[in-house]
């Protein structure tokens, strides 16, 4: 893959309702990654044809197991689909409303740069590469869908959450705007730690993209990201109770370009960050701090900005400041007092389901 078609693929997730623009999206997606097969037009439409037959007919004739129909679309994938030596590895495969589901890894140079979603028919010869609809109810509603994202998290007397960005995508910006309401709200009853998508030899390395020599600390919006991202763990990991009066500001105010460090010192100062604090800390703990950001990421399989982990879990529902609050709330074996309570404003913005991936 290209550079351009690289910065581009990330995939819109639907939650609770059709999104149009995000089929449309993804199509297009799938059109650059398939630049030199002359059938696209057909394998597409074939797509939506047998996935829809397969639907009205209720899937009829021989069921081959999970296991095996992971492995079909994971070699019809890398055989059809997947170009310039990116591969897929498979995550997990669920057997979810009459169909497979597979979730995998996409991974670049023995780097993982993106998680995908296809859905196989339970005959295993047929698979789509978008959600897959029960003709036979009508779609859940926004409140279904947010409850069936709260499942899998467990409980814990204090939850902890994740919530890993990129400093420049904007997509982490506006989930830093739904978390902070909610963090103001929650305070130290829960365990908030903001982490940073790094990657390790991104478009080859370099200095374009990479802040050493060995290419482990990258970012994909490039070496400007990078430096901002550290200066942003080193604020939390010493000045702790200037980090979100600093992000806030820093979102607001500052871009990532050439005058990103300018910003970055003004802001600084607005919001009484020890700047210099800062640069000593960088430069004398910026590698170990993104050392461990490098492990956390690897954790979590983290390809994309955001990527929520409460209690050790992924989650993938709403993003306004309400939904984050509900989703955390029920991480508490008890939750307090303020898990009742609603946010001024919080049911609105932060709807987008998108994220930056490589």
């Amino acid at each position: 893959m290209n550079k351009q078609l690289e910065k581009s693929f990330f995939f819109m997730q639907i939650s609770g309702k059709l999104n149009l623009r995000s089929y449309v999206q993804n199509f297009q997606i799938l059109r650059k990654l398939m630049l030199k097969n002359k059938n696209l037009k057909n394998l597409l439409l074939s797509f939506i044809f047998v996935m829809a037959a397969s639907v009205i007919s209720g899937g009829c004739g021989m069921t081959v197991s999970a296991d095996d129909a992971g492995k079909r679309a994971q070699e019809y994938l890398t055989k059809h689909i997947l170009k310039d030596g990116v591969k897929s590895e498979i995550s997990q495969v669920k057997d979810e409303n009459g169909f497979y589901t597979v979730a995998l890894k996409v991974v670049k140079d023995g780097e993982q740069v993106d998680k995908v979603k296809v859905y196989v028919t339970k005959d295993g010869e047929n698979l789509s590469l978008g959600p897959i609809f029960n003709m036979k109810t009508a779609p859940p509603t926004a409140e279904q869908a947010q409850e069936e994202k709260l499942k899998d998290i467990p409980k814990k007397d204090k939850p902890s959450i994740e919530l890993f960005v990129m400093s420049g995508c904007p997509f982490g910006l506006q989930a830093e705007a739904g978390f902070l309401p909610v963090m103001k709200l929650l305070g130290d009853k829960v365990d908030f730690t903001p982490r940073y998508v790094i990657f390790s030899n991104y478009q080859g390395g370099g200095p374009e993209y990479c802040l050493d020599k060995e290419n482990k600390f990258c970012s994909m919006h490039g070496v400007v990201e990078a430096q901002e991202d550290v200066r942003q763990i080193c604020i939390w990991n010493e000045q702790k109770p200037k980090w979100w009066d600093y992000i806030e500001k820093f979102n607001k105010d500052c871009q990532i370009d050439s005058k990103t460090t300018e910003c970055s010192k003004k802001v600084a100062s607005a919001v009484g960050v020890d700047f210099a604090k800062v640069e000593s800390c960088v430069k004398s703990k910026g590698n170990a701090l993104l050392a461990t950001e490098v492990e956390r990421n690897k954790k979590f399989d983290v390809a994309g900005s955001p990527t929520i982990i409460i209690n050790d879990t992924l989650y993938e529902g709403g993003r306004s400041p309400n939904n984050i609050l509900t989703a955390i709330c029920n991480g508490f074996n008890t939750k307090p007092a303020e898990c009742n309570q609603k946010i001024a404003g919080g049911d609105e913005a932060q709807a987008a389901q998108g994220g930056c991936g490589t």
